[in-house]
């Protein structure tokens, strides 16, 4: 309730502001429809465009009629946190929106979830008019007062949590409590790893929700025959297909976070095996996908008001990579739940046909500065004034170079390193699966060394004393943590 005060006093004073309030008002009368595309586990090169071995044509033409940027960043590399600075516009430890041990993201058992004193994306884009619709997996709270439609979302046809949960085969549950020396533990994740490799969709009992009000009443159903692996990513894209077509005379927000390309990999029969691997399956139907639904908004005649997004929520999970089974950030170095380039560095395009002039962007940006961004490209007001994210719109409309000039990486609920412009300093690595302190930071020009091969930090010390006193000032300017809610 107090977040909905809190929403409305804003917007009441924003209209109450004078002349300029009521002119952005008036402009944002042609509100453009907003799409964001998210993937999970996808990497860095992961489309033809940027050295994939799979052919996605369509995520390429998006890109080359839009901006492709090279330099963009998720806010943790690992899916809750991730999504949850997408969804908030702000770091980790300011949400709660983190753990600080295995596995570090939302799981079955959670009590918690999305906390109803921050404001999301979808809120603000509701309050403004839009209908909002989300497809796929949350991943913020498998509670019914967490779901999506607590939280700006008219609609929900999606999963609570990640495609290898609610196993039928290891208990997860008794695993996660287990310390990460445990034997027993060990064993359970060898199992786990066992059916990741060689799945079947009995493996698996995640449960698929619709969730929706119907006069009023909040509905939650579970539908049941449960989440389907294989069809899901056709059978959402058939409905997003049709929500555009209905929906084409009213703005709309929606977001499409794709289960897929998490392990376990189902495709769609007909693209079974067509990749170079399976992976490469899953990549063709996501780019299948993204073709269906932009062909869509062409049909409705809505390409030239619609902002179209795509992205991931954390790079590629590596210890698949030799059964086929996991993408590629090359030449970005490591994969998922790390903070070198590939853990936090993904795919990036930004689309809307007629308003954004089609050029490769190397200047950094994050899925933190989209909730900012859209807010004053749609003329939405958003309640929650501390952001970490900053405003692309100059950059995305005009080609202006980016108002994001560093870029804190976070996991596990701290800042393990950051990069101002070119240079870069790492303060934690992982050691058997739990980040810890590197002995000596090392620091990075990721301009001539994206692979992160060559610590500079003896060849250039003032710079490297300056970069470790910046990093270390800013995350002091955070302020006091909030507690991790994903610890159980």
């Amino acid at each position: 309730m107090m977040k909905k005060q809190v929403m409305a006093l804003s917007i009441a004073t924003a209209l109450l502001a004078g002349p300029a309030v009521w002119q952005a008002a008036a402009a944002a009368q042609t509100k453009p429809n907003v799409i964001i595309l998210f993937t999970d586990d996808m990497g860095w090169a992961d489309m033809s465009v940027q050295g994939a071995k799979t052919p996605t044509p369509h995520l390429d033409k998006l890109a080359a009629t839009g901006q492709r940027w090279t330099n963009f960043y998720v806010s943790s590399a690992i899916s809750s946190p991730s999504r949850g600075g997408l969804m908030t516009g702000r770091v980790e430890t300011k949400t709660g929106l983190y753990g600080t041990k295995i596995p570090g993201v939302f799981m079955d058992e959670d009590p918690d979830g999305f906390p109803d004193d921050e404001v999301s994306m979808a809120e603000s884009l509701q309050h403004n008019g839009y209908r909002t619709i989300m497809y796929g997996k949350w991943h913020l709270g498998t509670q019914s007062n967490a779901f999506p439609t607590r939280h700006g979302f008219d609609e929900w046809y999606g999963i609570p949590t990640s495609n290898d949960r609610f196993s039928t085969v290891v208990d997860q549950v008794e695993m996660n409590r287990l310390a990460s020396s445990d034997p027993k533990r060990r064993e359970l994740l060898s199992k786990m790893e066992a059916i990741n490799r060689a799945p079947q969709q009995e493996y698996w009992n995640v449960p698929l929700y619709h969730s929706y009000k119907d006069k009023g009443k909040q509905v939650d159903y579970a539908v049941p025959q449960g989440f389907q692996q294989a069809s899901f990513t056709k059978d959402v894209t058939n409905k997003a297909v049709q929500y555009i077509a209905d929906n084409k005379d009213q703005p709309f927000f929606m977001y499409m976070a794709y289960p897929q390309t998490h392990v376990p990999l189902f495709t769609s029969p007909e693209f079974k095996g067509k990749g170079h691997n399976p992976y490469g399956d899953v990549m063709l139907e996501i780019d299948w996908s993204v073709g269906q639904i932009y062909q869509a908004l062409e049909a409705n005649k809505l390409a030239e008001n619609t902002i179209v997004i795509f992205t991931s929520d954390n790079g590629p999970w590596l210890q698949y990579d030799k059964d086929g089974l996991a993408g590629s950030a090359l030449p970005l170095r490591s994969g998922k739940s790390t903070v070198f380039e590939g853990g936090q560095r993904v795919p990036f395009i930004v689309n809307w046909k007629s308003h954004i002039t089609p050029k490769v962007v190397d200047d950094i940006g994050s899925t933190l500065d989209l909730l900012p961004t859209l807010m004053k490209i749609t003329g939405s007001q958003h309640a929650q004034r501390d952001l970490d994210g900053v405003d692309l719109s100059a950059a995305f409309l005009n080609g202006k170079p980016s108002a994001r000039t560093f870029m804190p990486y976070f996991y596990w609920g701290k800042m393990d390193a950051y990069r101002d412009g070119d240079y870069k300093v790492v303060f934690r690595d992982k050691k058997a699966g739990i980040p810890v302190d590197l002995e000596k930071p090392l620091m990075f020009n990721l301009r001539d060394d994206v692979s992160e091969q060559h610590d500079l930090s003896a060849k250039e010390p003032d710079r490297y004393r300056a970069l470790i006193e910046k990093a270390r000032a800013y995350e002091q300017s955070l302020g006091e943590k909030k507690p991790p809610l994903f610890d159980l």
